[in-house]
């Protein structure tokens, strides 16, 4: 098949940049032509990553506006859209006309009403990036839902090869290596959803007393649209205690992968305590490096910390997504924090990361592509193609 991934461009380090570099050369290597349609990353002109045709941006946040002609450029069989699929509203109706393989994260319950009606209007068929996310896909009348998870590449996320490693990772990150160090990585695109409050704070309870506590924080520190991380370290007087990432290597692109598992290997835990997940890369890469996660029990977050701490949480509503998210528990967080304090500096520490590293393995690219994406398009060649036969018994 000819196949269309829209997402962000492979050479992206984030999340959907880097699932796309991980998804495209392995449906290729599965006999599939495989060709990116780019929501960002390269504007203006055509080019190659790897051997694969790569299509520039549109004008529109997400290229609702080229995703068509790009799809009609390539000859497209099937359509694989990676990211937040309610963007693509404005070419939803035309997208009946292909195939459409929506991996879609889903961080509410139900699920979104925007996610619902454009699944609705592009007759796309939904692949869930969780087991939360496909249970609330069919929940709300779906049934050709299938599930795909994100990936991890173990190749590159890795734990460090002994203590010697380790040391030295965190002498050049300007960490004591006797410190005790909770990470947080998270994009700091809105005010809300990562909770950075939540977080900071717990860490400031968690911290006094315990002068080896330390936050590594990988994020851009102030954004036009999210919170000003350095001075809300200051307000909970905790800029002594914290490190951040450089804004500039984050903007410039250069925290690649390597770059990226050696941050993880400064950690001893890592903590993702968001309203909402679709899934949350950094829990997978942190576990594949044999960090145990501390995570907000609700969405993606549960069935990705098995391994490690869940902390309370409680419904919040989300006005735009007309669902529900669920609140991290300040006081939670900390209790979380301490118990992760007490056991990886205990005999069980290692152990620890030895399960975590054992978790991660359920989510690496090889495994999940052959396990997951081979079947889902060996059953696409195999049907004949029907835009609308789900989403009509949906609508009646």
């Amino acid at each position: 098949m000819r196949v269309l991934i829209h997402s962000n461009a492979p050479w992206i380090n984030s999340g959907y940049g880097v699932q796309t570099a991980l998804l495209a050369p392995r449906l290729r290597e599965l006999g599939h032509t495989v060709a990116v349609s780019s929501i960002t990353g390269l504007q203006g002109t055509a080019t190659k990553w790897s051997g694969i045709d790569v299509y520039p941006s549109g004008q529109l946040a997400f290229s609702p506006d080229t995703l068509l002609e790009h799809a009609a450029a390539f000859r497209a069989d099937v359509i694989i859209t990676c990211m937040d699929f309610r963007m693509l509203r404005p070419a939803a109706p035309n997208l009946r006309g292909i195939r459409v393989l929506a991996w879609l994260p889903v961080d509410t319950f139900p699920l979104s009403a925007e996610d619902r009606a454009v699944l609705l209007e592009s007759g796309a068929r939904p692949v869930a990036m969780s087991r939360f996310g496909e249970f609330q896909i069919e929940h709300a009348g779906f049934a050709s839902a299938v599930y795909a998870p994100h990936m991890v590449d173990r190749s590159v996320y890795q734990p460090p090869a002994g203590a010697a490693e380790r040391k030295q990772l965190r002498a050049d990150a300007g960490i004591p290596d006797d410190a005790f160090v909770i990470g947080i990585c998270a994009a700091n695109s809105d005010q809300l959803r990562k909770g950075f409050p939540e977080q900071f704070e717990a860490f400031r309870r968690f911290a006094g007393g315990r002068p080896d506590a330390r936050l590594l924080v990988h994020s851009v520190m102030h954004t036009s649209h999210g919170v000003h991380l350095g001075q809300l370290a200051e307000d909970m007087e905790i800029a002594d205690r914290v490190i951040f990432s450089d804004t500039y290597a984050q903007v410039a692109g250069f925290m690649d992968g390597p770059t990226m598992a050696g941050w993880y290997g400064c950690c001893d835990v890592l903590s993702l305590c968001s309203y909402g997940e679709g899934f949350g890369v950094p829990l997978i890469e942190a576990q594949a490096c044999g960090v145990p996660v501390i995570a907000t029990a609700g969405s993606a977050m549960t069935e990705l910390s098995v391994k490690g701490w869940r902390v309370k949480a409680t419904p919040f509503w989300n006005h735009t997504h007309r669902a529900w998210w669920t609140r991290p528990d300040v006081a939670d967080i900390a209790r979380c924090y301490k118990e992760a304090y007490r056991v990886m500096r205990s005999k069980m520490g290692p152990r620890r990361r030895v399960d975590a590293v054992e978790f991660a393995a359920e989510y690496d690219a090889d495994t999940v592509v052959d396990r997951y994406w081979r079947p889902i398009l060996d059953a696409l060649v195999a049907e004949p193609f029907e835009a609308t036969g789900d989403q009509q018994a949906v609508e009646s």
